[in-house]
């Protein structure tokens, strides 16, 4: 004979608009024969900002909306501009584009399929769970990896431009490219199977799921990390020096080369914005996990500052755009380009006759 009984178990509340939020953990128990068996179910609706402050829903969901068209759009003008510019088309770019893809997976990965749990009060089935899980951690370190790729390659052009060309080949890039890929597998491939391994449980419904496994592989993977944050800091700081020492041996250098010069070490200072800005967006995230595993703050308030300081970290999909638009004009650029292409299109499906001359001159200016 089977009697199941199901009690549900307040484990922490909160005031919301004066009343009390409750999350809930259900505890069924199920008798069979003499055997007693207790299943707890833990619905992560009931936690984070979405269990706490429901209300705020519509709010979210506009904020992750907005923050899925940034990405497209900011980062799809500087994929835009390194194709349709000679200029832009030096090998180490395709670091940047490469970091530009991934800001974009990483938003498509996580922001549509959250709308959707906040629309309807519950996550995906557990599948999509298990992949998006993945790719999370795996985007992140990696663009974490090929942001430091990319600081290498700006020190080789400042340090030996003469040889950067030969040393930025085919070849190398793909390798440079392949081994970023393998170290951002290491803690996904360490921790979870997307098909069959152990994950543990969803947070909140707007954070990705917990990567199961020993607790090392967390320390593992912010190792990983901090090696990464390591080499860029390292690769800047060997850049300044170059710089120092250009300016005490050249002095009175004029003409192209210190033009040359000046837009490299720009590029640098802009790179060294972005990096900065990605640090400054994963640096809350990282400290409320520390203190929540060292259990300094409670696990409810915990998960209200996760939810938080994530949406706060996937705003790095999108910040480094904005600093190349404030600093190279990518947005008017991009712009600018795919406007002028579509009124020359125009004009050659109408005929030059039926377009005003000014126009013309505008157009022939682009």
């Amino acid at each position: 004979m089977e009697n199941t009984t199901s009690v549900p178990v307040a484990i922490s509340g909160a005031i919301v608009n004066g009343s009390t939020a409750v999350a809930i953990i259900l505890t069924t128990t199920i008798t069979l024969g003499n055997v007693t068996t207790s299943v707890t179910s833990y619905n992560p609706a009931h936690h984070g900002l979405y269990g706490y402050y429901p209300h705020l829903q519509p709010l979210l969901i506009v904020i992750l909306v907005i923050m899925t068209a940034w990405p497209l759009f900011g980062n799809g003008c500087l994929l835009y501009l390194v194709c349709a510019e000679k200029n832009m088309r030096e090998p180490g770019n395709i670091f940047l584009c490469a970091l530009a893809l991934t800001d974009i997976a990483l938003i498509l990965v996580y922001a549509p399929t959250t709308v959707y749990s906040l629309v309807h009060g519950e996550i995906l089935d557990e599948s999509w769970c298990r992949i998006q899980a993945f790719f999370v951690h795996f985007l992140h370190v990696l663009s974490v990896y090929l942001q430091a790729s990319l600081w290498i390659c700006r020190y080789i052009h400042i340090a030996l431009p003469f040889k950067y060309a030969a040393m930025m080949t085919k070849r190398r890039l793909a390798i440079a490219m392949t081994i970023c890929s393998l170290i951002a597998l290491v803690e996904p491939l360490g921790c979870v199977s997307v098909l069959s391994a152990d994950i543990a449980k969803h947070p909140t419904i707007m954070l990705p799921l917990d990567i199961g496994g020993p607790e090392a592989v967390f320390y593992i993977g912010l190792t990983i990390v901090c090696v990464g944050v390591a080499i860029s800091c390292i690769a800047a700081g060997l850049i300044y020096k170059v710089a120092l020492d250009n300016e005490k041996r050249h002095q009175k250098l004029t003409g192209i080369a210190k033009d040359q010069l000046s837009r490299k070490l720009k590029a640098a200072k802009t790179l060294a914005i972005v990096t900065g800005i990605q640090l400054i967006t994963w640096l809350p995230s990282i400290i409320t996990t520390c203190l929540m595993k060292a259990k300094v703050i409670r696990t409810d308030t915990g998960l209200i500052l996760g939810d938080i300081s994530f949406i706060v970290r996937i705003t790095s999909t999108f910040t480094d755009s904005i600093v190349y638009a404030k600093r190279k004009n990518i947005y008017r650029r991009a712009v600018g380009k795919i406007y002028g292409k579509t009124r020359k299109r125009h004009q050659r499906a109408v005929g030059p006759e039926h377009i005003p001359m000014r126009t013309l001159r505008w157009t022939e200016n682009m």
